[in-house]
């Protein structure tokens, strides 16, 4: 799906990351990996730190914990919400929806649209599309678009492949009508043929969660898992990034009559170091336009790794008086599912990292 949107901007964005920080040095037990490889991986995959969540912490706890420190911040006010949307493979319970949930925690209008979206790694350009869409019926009103993930909870201790990479946060933007925006362009494709290269076996109605279920066996690379802890195909979603991604961007840019050397930042998913390297080597642009540093430091969130890298790499993106960039978004991983926008990212109002206090789990 190709589509265009005018007069919308991102114009706050709030990460919430956890206090607590995992060193993948002090996890070798885990690994069975030997000193000398340790050393190794984390030179070659950017094996390094990553903030991950304490057990009974949810999505909803972190978006509520930004949302009240933003109302004090003067951010927004409460009667100034339309909508809240919340992308999120981790969401609080099956029943209520999360979104439900963050709004009953406020004096937001019963008015407010809430919506929750079952979505991964591309769960941020979904959501900027569905808020596009929604602002287009809420004249001055304003959405809470929340992206994030408790993935450390859904991945083995044990797993070689994605633990020394998998990270929690929960970002929290603020998405309104702006008159003085240009056009924005966005794509978004799926290959649902393909959709079992990274899923979660357990745990639906299809595999309930039993004692049996949650054995966790080896697999011939030397990771244990049980069906309830995410696996995934990392051949076939490499290919699927290195491979599709590039030639979804070019398309967007064709749609936008743009020239690639022309934008100023590609602001990627944080799937992993190497990854992002292959594509930007592949792209052919500069390592500076495109931020791949961020999974070292905070670790892969999920649909949170966009406002995730915005918010880190801010300062630099806006120094020396800048006002605006020409961004392009990309985002590529579960369901399979692809996605881009492309559009003029003005200097936002605010944008802050947040660290949750551990003792205030509360929903």
């Amino acid at each position: 799906m190709f589509t265009t949107y005018k007069n919308k901007r991102i114009s706050t964005i709030y990460s919430v990351i956890p206090q607590n920080e995992a060193d993948f040095m002090d996890e070798a037990g885990n690994y069975s990996f030997s000193e000398p490889q340790m050393k190794k991986l984390k030179k070659v995959m950017g094996f390094d730190k990553r903030r991950v969540a304490l057990e009974g912490e949810t999505v909803g706890d972190y978006a509520v914990f930004g949302i009240k420190q933003m109302i004090a911040d003067g951010v927004f006010k409460e009667e100034e919400i339309g909508a809240i949307i919340v992308t999120t493979t981790s969401p609080d319970y099956f029943i209520p929806p999360t979104s439900n949930v963050i709004q009953g925690q406020f004096n937001f209008d019963l008015d407010t649209v809430c919506i929750d979206i079952s979505q991964g790694c591309c769960g941020y350009i979904v959501g900027l599309n569905y808020a596009f869409m929604t602002l287009e019926h809420l004249s001055d009103k304003k959405v809470l678009l929340v992206a994030g993930d408790m993935l450390s909870f859904k991945v083995s201790k044990r797993d070689r492949a994605s633990c020394p990479i998998t990270g929690d946060a929960v970002t929290i933007s603020v998405i309104e009508n702006c008159e003085r925006t240009g056009l924005i362009y966005s794509a978004l494709k799926n290959n649902g043929k393909a959709a079992f290269s990274v899923y979660i076996p357990a745990g639906g109605t299809k595999i309930p969660i039993t004692p049996e279920v949650t054995e966790e066996k080896e697999d011939e690379f030397g990771n244990w898992r049980g069906l309830q802890h995410l696996c995934m195909q990392g051949d076939l979603v490499f290919n699927f990034i290195i491979n599709d991604t590039p030639i979804m961007m070019e398309e967007l840019l064709n749609k936008a009559g743009e020239d690639i050397n022309n934008i100023d930042y590609f602001i990627c998913h944080q799937s992993s170091c190497f990854t992002l390297k292959k594509l930007c080597e592949r792209l052919g642009v500069p390592k500076e336009k495109l931020p791949l540093d961020i999974v070292p430091i905070y670790g892969n969130s999920s649909s949170a790794t966009i406002p995730v890298t915005l918010t880190h790499h801010y300062d630099d993106m806006y120094g020396d008086g800048k006002d605006s960039n020409k961004v392009m978004f990309a985002a590529f991983g579960t369901g399979l599912s692809l996605g881009c926008v492309l559009m003029d990212v003005p200097k936002f109002d605010y944008c802050k990292f947040i660290e949750y206090e551990h003792s205030n789990a509360q929903l």
